[in-house]
């Protein structure tokens, strides 16, 4: 039970965006237990919960008084800020490192720590190329118990299929969770703002899964009104909101009803258990997602996938957010520029570097574009 409902819970997640190192120091030392860092995407954190640890997605934005020596200017934001938060007060905190293939800056990313001989266990989680290819899944399958492995190592503990399944339990019950969620807001616009979505949906790649999820229940327990027609109805598209745009969105009466953002939606998406073996149940689940730009996915097309979302959600407008130097998303603008046009969509593009400097920048854009 969360003390002061709803509000308590967005207060609790705000708290934990504001300061995760605070948040992880705090589990650590009620736990005594290892906090496992993952850049982002798609780490199968569920190994690291089974093996009593606590997975804490870093996107490079955590620390308040960033490390010198991010990286060169030519990397992407998201890795610059990774490697500032290895070397400040979050990276302190960190026992261990999962860097997954999503990208060839994060997966060349590892092989720099390790050949500069980084302190802390590492940990290389590659993906097959296309999950339709054939020896994917046993590719993968080979992958997950090799993590599970290295997970067992820096965890001190073995993970067995009945912990790995109780993870997967409780990592589905969170999905599902959030899920709901997301639900509320399309169908009553304004259920919770913008802003307190991105609350939300950080916290839970920093607090441990079952302290998220009695979040989540607190914020769905209110019931749902009649929603908001002050504003547009919005859908985000891209990696992460930028510092101050879920706020600006607020601000300016919008309603976030949709979104495909990597921290948001895409994080949350897909469940696992169901197949009577634990680690075929993460394989399955990797393979099964629904189509992203950091996935080679032979499937059903993104453009397609994304845009039919978008009218589920009852959006009237979207937002594509694209970071600098980012590989994945870098080739999404045209395709999505184009799917709008077509659709009738109002459509806007923001590159960000996720500096807070460049938010007044772009506020006067958003809302004009709100105001459309």
């Amino acid at each position: 039970m969360i003390a002061g409902g709803a509000d308590g819970a967005f207060r609790t997640a705000s708290a934990a965006c504001t300061d995760p190192v605070a948040a992880v120091s705090r589990w650590k030392m009620f736990s005594g237990r290892k906090a496992v860092g993952c850049a982002p995407l798609h780490a199968p954190e569920e190994l690291l919960h089974a093996a009593g640890m606590l997975p804490v997605t870093v996107w490079g934005t955590e620390d308040s008084s960033p490390s010198p020596g991010g990286g060169p200017p030519f990397l992407c934001p998201v890795l610059r800020g990774i490697f500032s938060a290895i070397r400040g007060d979050l990276g302190a905190r960190i026992d261990a490192w999962v860097f997954p293939s999503t990208c060839d800056t994060l997966q060349n990313a590892y092989e720099v720590l390790r050949l500069s001989g980084h302190p802390k266990p590492l940990f290389p989680m590659v993906f097959p190329l296309s999950g339709s290819s054939p020896g994917a899944a046993e590719f993968l399958l080979d992958r997950i118990e090799a993590f599970r492995e290295w997970a067992e190592e820096v965890g001190g503990r073995p993970v067995s299929e009945g912990a790995l399944d109780r993870s997967l339990r409780v990592y589905d019950g969170n999905r599902r969770r959030f899920g709901l969620l997301e639900e509320r807001m399309a169908e009553s616009p304004g259920y919770v703002t913008a802003e307190e979505y991105g609350w939300l949906s950080r916290a839970g790649m920093v607090l441990p899964k079952e302290a998220h999820s009695e979040l989540l229940n607190a914020v769905l327990s209110r019931p749902a009104g009649p929603g908001s027609q002050i504003g547009g109805k919005v859908f985000l598209s891209g990696m992460l909101a930028p510092p101050g745009l879920l706020d600006t969105l607020d601000r300016a009466g919008a309603s976030l009803v949709g979104n495909d953002l990597a921290l948001g939606h895409r994080y949350y998406a897909g469940e696992a258990a169901g197949t009577g073996d634990a680690a075929l149940s993460l394989v399955r689940r990797h393979l099964g997602r629904e189509p992203c730009s950091t996935l080679h996915d032979g499937g059903t097309p993104r453009a397609d996938f994304l845009f039919e979302r978008i009218r589920a959600s009852g959006a009237d407008r979207v937002i594509l957010v694209r970071v600098r130097r980012c590989e994945p998303e870098g080739g999404d603008l045209p395709w999505i520029a184009e799917g709008a046009r077509e659709r009738g969509i109002p459509f806007l593009c923001l590159d960000t570097d996720l500096s807070a400097g460049e938010r007044e920048s772009w506020k006067v854009r958003v809302e004009a574009f709100l105001e459309m």
